[in-house]
């Protein structure tokens, strides 16, 4: 077993444990990779809010372009 799926069975023990109703609504997921996939995207969209107005305005006008600036963040 790796350390993710460990960590995933120790979570849902503890859902066991202290709100097993929740652990049961999580079988009605029938597709926990595009869940997961959501979820992840959910996540990043959060960074949206860490940007000033300017920076959105730019963004969604195409002035700035957020792919090219992080690859060349990554990059530098």
């Amino acid at each position: 077993m790796n350390d993710q799926t460990a960590a995933f069975k120790d979570y849902i023990h503890g859902m066991k444990k202290y709100n097993r109703a929740a652990l049961t609504q999580l079988l009605s997921i029938n597709d926990w990779h595009l869940a997961a996939q959501h979820e992840m995207e959910r996540r990043a969209y959060l960074v949206l809010n860490t940007f000033n107005d300017d920076v959105m305005v730019a963004i969604a006008n195409g002035d700035i372009n957020p792919h090219q600036a992080i690859s060349e963040v990554l990059a530098g």
